[in-house]
């Protein structure tokens, strides 16, 4: 078991320097404001995020991660403005990220706008592999404990109407790198190691229900194509049910419930139809609430509640 962990560790976190882990999302409709910085001030309202995640149940080390984002309009200008705090603990690693957002959003039409992002923020990196056990005497990669602290920085676009809506992001240009040849831990940007998203998704009525489908692409340099597929259906205008299917052999079942205007919570849960159900046969879940207020009499609008 410990020698699983090891390789699940390798290829998720340092992969000597080629490759880095970000958080994923089941509910990443419900998440974009911390997929993309553009999505941040487009509901019109105050809206919060609070979220966690335990990956793999039954695997040491597994991802666990837990984030928080709240964003809201500049009331008179088309700004928006948001805040992202996020805690990605895989295997020996802690990563902690501090974000602040700004988006800027122009009216095509009557019902259709489009908006442009930039976060800007601090990553803290804490490396700690005094419990490693390996074969390798003074191995580089787990040879105690390191902190590093960095700058970064992403940007993203999204566009939205009445019923439907896109968006492109990359969240993070930097990324702690393990350097071979210094024996440590770099923030550094390299292109090839970039996470670029790309998603959408559609309203539409299908006989008293609503049904929302939408579907996820990632795209990193030398890696498979990641896709994730997902319909929601609405009943009763409180509880969303929603099935999804992601590439790297997972079925996810998704829920949601609308509590009142002001709360919302979500939750799902992650089985695995590869080889690592054996040793991860609890699945994944993930948690989160959603608020939304407002400080004016205005509710915000409407036409996009659903996403």
């Amino acid at each position: 078991m410990r020698y699983l962990t090891a390789v699940l560790i390798l290829v998720l976190v340092t992969g000597s320097v080629y490759s880095q882990n970000q958080a994923q999302y089941s509910h990443y409709i419900a998440n974009q404001g911390l997929l993309n910085p553009a999505y941040n001030g487009t509901r019109d309202i105050i809206s919060g995020l609070l979220i966690h995640r335990s990956q793999w149940i039954g695997i040491d080390g597994a991802p666990m991660n837990q984030a928080l984002n709240v964003h809201g309009p500049i009331e008179d200008t088309n700004l928006g403005v948001g805040v992202m705090l996020m805690n990605d603990h895989i295997g020996f690693s802690n990563t902690l990220d501090f974000m602040g957002a700004v988006s800027y959003k122009l009216q095509l039409e009557k019902d259709k706008f489009l908006s442009f992002g930039l976060q800007l923020g601090v990553s803290s990196l804490v490396y700690d592999a005094t419990k490693a056990v390996t074969d390798a005497y003074m191995d580089p990669v787990f040879n105690g404990k390191e902190s590093k602290l960095g700058f970064n920085f992403g940007f993203g676009s999204y566009f939205f109407a009445e019923n439907y809506f896109a968006g492109f992001s990359i969240p993070k240009f930097f990324s702690h790198n393990f350097d071979l040849n210094q024996e440590t831990f770099k923030n550094t940007i390299d292109f090839k190691n970039l996470h670029t998203y790309l998603y959408g998704g559609y309203i539409f009525e299908w006989g008293d229900v609503k049904v929302k489908p939408t579907a996820l692409m990632r795209f990193v340099y030398g890696a498979p194509l990641e896709f994730d597929v997902s319909a929601n259906v609405l009943l009763v205008e409180k509880l969303w049910l929603g099935l999804s299917y992601r590439s790297i052999s997972e079925v996810v079942f998704l829920t949601e419930y609308v509590i009142n205007e002001k709360f919302t919570v979500r939750y799902s849960f992650d089985y695995s139809l590869s080889s690592l159900n054996q040793h991860a046969k609890a699945g994944s879940h993930e948690i989160g609430l959603q608020f939304d207020f407002s400080f004016n009499k205005r509710p915000g609008m409407r036409s996009i509640r659903y996403f």
